[in-house]
């Protein structure tokens, strides 16, 4: 039976429609056997999320998806996590609140006690619109090798108005490893619309739990370096949500993990990489990195720009790869000037 809001607790507040005072149901109609619907298990690492977790947990339980498997792994709230948590405790199929060593680990201890084929996990301040599950659902049904799935995902703000909408478009380990041209260029997946299967995560291991802020991209590198297959869905299945408070807000933090991330795989010869492709990966590092940072240490020593030309030209003989950067001499121009 599907849970309905009847079954499940009046709300603490009312803060709109969907999952609060409306429930929207997404017909399966291409699915005949509902006994052939894998099982999907959702993970939601917490702490201190009080003030929203209770719409990401309603999100997930409303969707009315038989064969759900819900974890919440909580690290320890000092807020009203817990006392929300407890409200919807029949429904949720295994919850814990203690320290733990940060978001990646609380992730794979929900791994660790799912029994899901197709997994996800969505952060304590997002949620699901409604039919995500059974939409995505329906396309491993139908594309049962596809070993990462992505939608389209909305943006909101922190009242959960849209304020954008992301759609990744992603296909091969060259173009996730591309930082510039296309992660950084509105091509990137974004976390809670990306589900993936059991057998890769078999596959490819546990998220790493010493990154702090990019270990979702980071494991999305390992499943595509596997080559994993991507399959995407045109409609939108989750909502980020904008805070103050969010770890994405560090901007240069996270570029600087990023590319630490990619530095080793677009050096390791491990990975079977386009040769052309890793050269281009490899210049636009360079001169993210060294080139940049020769330019600026040589501005700030006031160097004469013969001088500047001399560095930026042993830097480039020393690291020939800069050369394949695109519009490579209109960007020279402009550091010599």
């Amino acid at each position: 039976m599907q849970l309905n809001l009847n079954n499940l607790p009046a709300p603490s507040f009312n803060q709109g429609v969907w999952p609060w005072t409306e429930q929207q149901y997404y017909p399966s109609t291409k699915i005949s056997n509902i006994s052939a619907l894998p099982r999907i298990t959702i993970i939601t690492p917490s702490y201190n999320q009080g003030q929203f977790i209770e719409e990401t947990i309603r999100s997930v339980l409303l969707q009315g998806y038989p064969k759900l498997e819900y974890i919440i792994i909580d690290g320890g709230s000092t807020d009203n996590t817990v006392e929300i948590i407890k409200r919807y405790e029949p429904w949720i199929s295994y919850w814990v609140s203690e320290s733990d060593r940060g978001q990646a680990h609380a992730i794979n201890k929900g791994i660790a006690q799912a029994t899901g084929e197709i997994l996800a996990y969505l952060n304590s301040d997002d949620y699901y619109l409604p039919g995500t599950l059974f939409k995505v659902a329906e396309h491993f049904c139908k594309f049962p090798q596809t070993d990462l799935l992505h939608g389209m995902c909305r943006y909101v703000n922190q009242q959960g108005e849209k304020i954008g909408e992301q759609f990744g478009n992603i296909q091969t380990p060259e173009e996730i490893l591309d930082l510039w041209d296309v992660w950084w260029k509105k091509r990137q997946f974004v976390q809670p619309e990306v589900f993936w299967t059991r057998r890769i995560t078999d596959k490819v291991g546990l998220f790493k739990e010493e990154l702090n802020y990019v270990m979702d991209y980071e494991y999305w590198c390992r499943i595509l370096l596997t080559q994993g297959n991507i399959g995407r869905i045109d409609s939108e299945l989750s909502c980020f949500r904008f805070t103050n408070e969010q770890k994405s807000n560090h901007k240069i933090k996270v570029a600087e993990e990023l590319l630490k991330v990619v530095a080793p795989l677009i050096w390791s010869n491990q990975h079977k990489l386009n040769l052309k492709s890793r050269i281009i990966l490899q210049g636009k590092w360079l001169y993210h990195i060294n080139l940049n940072e020769e330019v600026k240490k040589s501005l700030i020593s006031g160097d004469k720009k013969s001088l500047r030309s001399l560095k930026i030209l042993i830097l480039i003989l020393t690291h020939p790869q800069i050369l394949f950067v695109s519009n490579f001499q209109q960007r020279l121009i402009n550091f010599l000037n």
